[in-house]
């Protein structure tokens, strides 16, 4: 048994995705723990200079440095910068929080 495609169904095919809605853009947070200025250093070595440098830049907010296999309460703060660490001692990422 062959499976025949015709020009029949094909047509219907632009119809289908017409039909799909498009998918809403989340809403970007709003930056309360000054993450625009402090994202840049996002690969950097975690070396005390470069955590004294985020400290000051994040100002007045605090900065929570999270490296791997640190309990870390889950309480949220929108203004705290977590700074996360990886296993090679770079900033794998940050966020509010």
């Amino acid at each position: 048994m062959t499976f025949r495609f015709g020009a029949a169904a094909l047509s219907v095919l632009p119809l289908c995705a017409a039909w799909a809605a498009p998918l809403a853009a989340e809403p970007a947070a709003p930056d309360t723990c000054s993450l625009a200025l402090t994202a840049r250093f996002i690969g950097a070595r975690a070396v005390p200079e470069v955590r004294r440098t985020i400290g000051q830049v994040a100002r007045p907010h605090p900065v929570r440095w999270i490296t791997p296999g640190l309990a870390i309460t889950l309480d949220h703060n929108p203004e705290r910068l977590n700074v996360i660490i990886d296993e090679d001692g770079r900033i794998a990422g940050m966020r509010c929080g």
